[in-house]
């Protein structure tokens, strides 16, 4: 009887003390931290630019109506956002995931700018058990890596590849361009894409004249360039940084070398590559992974502002990287908590559908993946205009 009354007592001591770390716990947390992986230096600053920029937004948004609900600690929480650079790098870019996990103690993570860079930074974010969210990562090289605790919203690559040819579909057939070539880094990111179009092209009826790779950072593409005008060749299709997008652009005018079409993924839709080449870049075609036309959620009033901070220039990425952070906030709220793994199940659940966010309803299947259109663009006076799809 005795022993009986103390293991009551034990119990009912044990249950306090739980009860006492739960309130000391929610007394103490006054601000979830999110930890965000950015290209803030090296090749790819210029999209990180924006990226960081549209996590920063999306954010103060959430703060500014009192943060994040968390039904396990019954109040609200802000928002604290910490940014690592990358470097561009992938060694970097791990170490920037690492580094926010183990010195800064963050919550959650979010993404960086592409893919082989989400990918080293996933691997950590693996190891550690800490829930990453991102975009720009293809659905292909998501999946194949399976994924424990990494939710992801992007295009699949192959459906960005037919994008690249299917604006030249609506064209008459007098004067739609044939011959087409391919140019990518030597990179393994640059040939999986140059692979997957050199499939593309010539499945949507159109000829692949040349195949060309290049070392990143190069200062000159002539070579290519000039393989190009002997081959005849009337579309390029590119992949590669703003950088040698530029040097790519630029030799190709001083070489008097007119292609009908070019389109470029990744580097050639950032304001930075208008303002380096002005009119030379009116026409070329680009990637996007949003539009402010489309209207979804607060995309409208996002486009306005940016403007307006960057002297009336557009953007192409941002409701893309905005709609993420709306995604866990959701997440987190669908969790009722801000421990890693119930956040992590509710993007994995198979149900999960973060809505209205400036990429509209974002559908999450029990992968951890939700799948978003490509979109198009096309460079005019400064403004890029959507055509497909």
């Amino acid at each position: 009887m005795v022993r009986s009354k103390s293991l009551t007592s034990l119990f009912l001591a044990a249950c306090v003390l739980v009860l006492f770390i739960c309130d000391a716990y929610s007394a103490a947390k006054k601000e979830i931290l999110i930890g965000a992986v950015n290209t803030m230096t090296g090749a790819g600053a210029m999209v990180g630019e924006e990226h960081r920029w549209a996590y920063e937004q999306a954010i103060n948004d959430i703060n500014a109506k009192g943060g994040v609900f968390v039904k396990e600690l019954n109040k609200k929480l802000p928002l604290r956002l910490i940014v690592a650079d990358d470097r561009t790098d992938p060694a970097q870019a791990a170490s920037a995931a690492e580094r926010l996990i183990k010195r800064d103690k963050v919550d959650f993570l979010l993404g960086t700018t592409q893919g082989p860079l989400n990918i080293a930074a996933s691997a950590v974010a693996e190891k550690y058990k800490k829930l990453y969210v991102a975009t720009t990562f293809f659905p292909e090289d998501f999946l194949a890596q399976k994924y424990s605790w990494v939710a992801v919203s992007f295009f699949y690559a192959s459906e960005l590849l037919r994008s690249s040819v299917a604006t030249m579909n609506v064209l008459p057939k007098d004067i739609r361009p044939k011959k087409v070539c391919v140019i990518v880094p030597d990179t393994p990111e640059g040939q999986a894409f140059g692979g997957g179009a050199s499939k593309i092209v010539p499945g949507e009826g159109y000829e692949l004249t040349l195949y060309e790779t290049y070392t990143e950072g190069t200062k000159d593409l002539s070579p290519s360039v000039l393989k190009m005008k002997k081959a005849g060749v009337e579309a390029i299709v590119y992949f590669g940084h703003s950088t040698d997008g530029i040097t790519l652009i630029r030799q190709i005018k001083e070489h008097d070398y007119n292609p009908k079409y070019i389109w470029g993924a990744r580097g050639l839709w950032p304001v930075e590559f208008y303002d380096a080449l002005k009119s030379d870049a009116d026409y070329i075609v680009s990637d996007g992974h949003w539009s402010e036309a489309l209207g979804y959620g607060v995309s409208k009033e996002l486009g306005s502002r940016f403007r307006k901070q960057f002297g009336g220039k557009t953007s192409v990425t941002i409701g893309n990287f905005y709609s993420i952070v709306q995604a866990l906030a959701q997440a987190i709220e669908e969790a009722g908590s801000i421990d890693g793994k119930k956040v992590r199940d509710v993007f994995y659940s198979g149900k999960f559908v973060a809505k209205n966010t400036t990429n509209g309803d974002l559908k999450f299947n029990e992968k951890g993946l939700a799948v978003i259109p490509p979109v198009a663009l096309q460079w005019y006076k400064g403004e890029r205009m959507p055509v497909y799809p």
